[in-house]
Parts: C-alpha cells; structure tokens; sequence
C-alpha cells in the first residue's frame, strides 16, 4: 500500500496495520485492570548514591521548605492559594511506580502542523501499528506491542509546533523503544520529506519512582483529558534525589504551591543521560511530569522556572543542574488496559 500525498507516509507499518480500539485513560476501567500492577508507599532512602559529583551542593530540609514557601509567593498575585486540608484533599500523598519505564519523544511539526500530524500520522500509529508488531521491525516491534499508556502533547506554538509523546512500557521494553526514536533512525528522513517532522528528534527514557496526587483506586496518576496543560521538565540534580530532593518535593508547601499553580498529578522519575537520554548533566538527573487542569496554568509555570529571573527563581541555579522545561496542551490520553503488566511480571 503507498499512502496518498494527502497522508503522509509514517513508521512503515502505518498504512498496513489492523485497527486497535483505544480506550481512553479516564475511560479504562482502572479499578479492576490497573490494581494488578503493585503501587505501594515510598519512603525516601539514606543510600549515597544520588549525587554523582564531587562539587554537590549541600542544603538542609529547612532551606528547602523556606524555598518551597517563597516559591509559592511568587505566585500569589496571580494564583490562589488552597488551605492545607484542600491541598492534601487534591495532591498529597505519592506512590511507588517501580517497573515500568516512560520514554518521551518529541520533535517540531513544520508547516503541517499538530492537528495535521496526529490526524494522518499518529493517529493510525496509535490505532493499529503500535500494538500489531509491524512497528519498526521485528525487535522494536514487540517491544511496542507491551506499551500500556501513550500521552500525545502539543506544544501551541504559533508556527512550526511542537508534539511530545509519552510511551510508558515495562523497563524491558523502553530500552528497545527508545533506539527508535534516535534522530540517525533513517526513518526520520521520511517524515521531513514528507513534511511533518521539521529538525531533530529528540528524545530521553525516565523510570517514574513516584506519583503525587495519584487516583487512590489505582495509585497511579489520574487520565489526562484533552485541554489539560503539562509540564515536562528534566534536569540535574545537586542534592541527593531521595535524601532531600523527594521530601521537599513532596512536603506540605509543596502540596500548597503544586495545588495554587492548577496541578493536579506529579510524575518523578529517574533520567538516564547516556545512550537513552540526550539530556546531560553531571548529576544524578530526574525527569518530571506535571499536569495541570489548562494549558495556561503550565506555560505560566513553566516560564518562572525557565526565566528564572526574579526571586526566588533566579537561585534554581544552586540546587538544580541543566534545568530544562517546556509546556504543553494534552490532545489525547490512551490507555490498554489489556496490555497493563500481571503483577507477577514486574518481580
């Protein structure tokens, strides 16, 4: 079959695949289908393994929470603010996300624009090829056959836009995905003869550890709906991940200014910065993803992170490495429920 100039060509396996339905995540019924897949309490750990660097920055619980405090000040002219009992209502509380692997991918859309580019190119991806085994060959083929959970983002641009795509899989399975998805994969090549893809791919491999504001059923986060803002942001960390960066992360300011800024969900997860990740940092790096209920709330929280230029954003520098955030509009949530790990598998 060769697609018509109307339908740009994509991963080979478009145009031949069987469609699949997709169930989407707020749809998918979680409390029977996900409880199978273990979600149990974290509790933050003492091992000296964050910090990969001779020159990290040393600062105590108290500095943190005073930052935590100032963070959200920042915002109280434009936000307001919930009262402790509504933040923990809405964001308190993570769970652990061992055993799965999220790989993110994202590249700019050209002249064809997000709606164009999901529409004749993602969308039958999504529907058929990624689950038929006909998805990059053999090997990359079965590894797309296990991915459970794919997020679809537009960045709204007003020209060239930006699309991300979140694939979440077993461990196993990212490690095969996320070769795909190297900008020297030949295959690229099409999509910019085509019109669709504009520059670099870029891509990176995180496993999540943990989950703020998770849908208490299931312990995972709650389904995007299209409209939903997100934030994607990576970057070094300079204290240690688990000893201090998790507590602050996940304290009481820090459910009143995740709550005042329009989040909802928090996804943490460990970045690899080597062959699967083209992000780079001489720390121990995390990757985090944030939804927010408009695409509005993400941009305006993105921006005080990426300007940092008033305080207390413009001291970010001091406890975070190579910081690296963007913003985006969620255009569609599926999940498989049929393809979610047994809990025996993720032993």
């Amino acid at each position: 079959h060769t697609p018509s100039p109307t339908h740009p060509p994509t991963l080979i396996m478009f145009a031949t695949c069987q469609s699949l339905r997709a169930t989407p995540l707020a749809a998918a019924p979680k409390r029977v289908e996900r409880r199978n897949v273990r979600a149990t309490r974290v509790h933050a750990s003492t091992k000296k393994d964050d910090v990969e660097s001779s020159d990290s920055v040393m600062l105590s619980r108290r500095a943190l929470g005073v930052s935590s405090v100032a963070l959200g000040a920042a915002f109280a002219q434009n936000l307001t603010f919930a009262t402790p009992a509504e933040a923990k209502k809405i964001i308190s509380g993570y769970t652990d996300l061992a055993g799965v692997d999220a790989t993110i991918a994202f590249h700019k859309t050209g002249t064809v624009g997000a709606d164009e580019w999901y529409k004749t190119v993602f969308a039958p991806f999504l529907n058929g090829a990624l689950h038929s085994g006909e998805a990059g060959g053999p090997e990359t083929g079965a590894a797309f056959k296990t991915v459970f959970n794919v997020v679809v983002m537009r960045g709204r641009e007003a020209e060239n836009e930006t699309v991300a795509v979140i694939l979440v899989s077993p461990s196993e399975s990212a490690a095969k995905i996320v070769k795909f998805f190297d900008d020297k994969n030949p295959f690229w090549q099409t999509g910019r003869d085509a019109g669709w893809l504009l520059g670099p791919i870029t891509c990176y491999k995180t496993t999540p550890f943990l989950c703020r504001g998770p849908d208490p059923k299931t312990g995972f986060p709650p389904g995007f709906k299209k409209g939903n803002g997100a934030q994607l942001a990576v970057f070094g960390s300079k204290i240690a991940v688990q000893k201090d960066w998790v507590p602050a992360f996940t304290s009481a300011d820090s459910d009143k200014l995740h709550d005042a800024s329009g989040i909802f969900t928090s996804v943490a997860g460990s970045l690899e910065t080597g062959k699967a990740s083209e992000f780079k940092s001489r720390f121990k790096s995390v990757a985090v993803v944030h939804g927010f209920g408009t695409y509005k709330q993400a941009q305006t929280f993105n921006a005080k992170f990426v300007t940092a230029s008033e305080p207390p954003f413009d001291g970010i520098s001091q406890i975070l490495d190579n910081f690296q955030g963007r913003a985006f509009e969620v255009i569609s949530d599926t999940t498989f429920p049929e393809y979610l790990p047994k809990a025996g598998s993720r032993e």
